[in-house]
């Protein structure tokens, strides 16, 4: 974690949060809305650079490893793998619900997966979306979208329980309310990788979990009761409009919690 700054007394808020020492005014609320701005709010999540790694890798604080090495995030410059997933993502389920699952796949050249099992078609798009975990920010990204993935599909099993649980999801949540659920769930992470390890040597792994149990139900709740069924136009996802969107949703999404820049 980074010191100094913004930082410090962040770190401090959040072992009195931890540890049950704190005041009233520590709560998830003002710990997620002082760690995005810590990391660099919206600037710095569109470019892939929020927050940092805990020194020599380790986990994300939901079992996921991840990868090392000084510096934060997996862009070099650009768009954030975050962004490049969640666009991703809201072009195939716009195509969804305009042509429906085999047309969509096919027109990705993936027809090897029509009519195949539920995990061969979420695997198949997971690797499609998100690419592999070779960064840091490509790691949460593709941990964020299996999260999604779960949510969604959790008892899907064939390929037409795949068509039908992303179409009532889409019903219900709007692709604006998905994606906004996806960086929710890579903000969640993000701050799962700054202080979950720090926060288990304070007070051990069960309290650790319970605490950061209740910041991602904050994160939850919050992005649903605000972001869901919210309407997106019709755009072309490969092209800038679709990237300009996405950045919207994180930028919305952020807002949820307090952070305008």
């Amino acid at each position: 974690m980074p010191a100094g700054g913004n930082w410090t007394p962040l770190k401090n808020d959040a072992t009195d949060f931890v540890q049950g020492t704190g005041n009233a005014d520590i709560t998830p609320s003002s710990l997620l809305t002082d760690f995005i701005r810590a990391a660099g709010g919206l600037k710095a999540l569109l470019r892939g650079h929020g927050g940092s790694v805990p020194s020599g890798g380790g986990t994300t604080g939901t079992g996921a490893k991840t990868k090392g090495g000084g510096g934060a995030g997996g862009a070099t410059g650009g768009t954030s793998a975050a962004v490049g997933t969640a666009r991703n993502l809201g072009g195939f389920l716009s195509s969804v619900a305009d042509v429906g699952l085999e047309k969509t796949l096919r027109d990705r050249g993936l027809e090897n997966v029509v009519g195949k099992s539920a995990s061969d078609v979420t695997d198949t798009l997971l690797d499609e979306f998100a690419g592999p975990a070779s960064t840091l920010d490509n790691a949460l990204a593709r941990e964020s979208l299996a999260e999604i993935r779960d949510e969604i599909l959790n008892d899907a099993e064939t390929f037409e329980d795949v068509e039908k649980q992303l179409n009532a999801a889409i019903d219900e949540l709007g692709i604006f309310g998905i994606l906004a659920s996806f960086f929710g769930h890579y903000i969640f992470k993000m701050f799962c990788r700054n202080f979950y390890e720090e926060w288990v040597k304070k007070v051990g792994e069960t309290k650790a979990a319970t605490s950061l149990k209740e910041i991602e139900e904050y994160i939850r709740s919050s992005v649903r009761t605000k972001l869901t069924g919210r309407k997106i136009t019709t755009a072309d996802w490969k092209k800038d409009e679709g990237t300009q969107i996405t950045e919207n949703v994180l930028k919305e999404t952020l807002e949820v919690f307090g952070v305008t820049a």
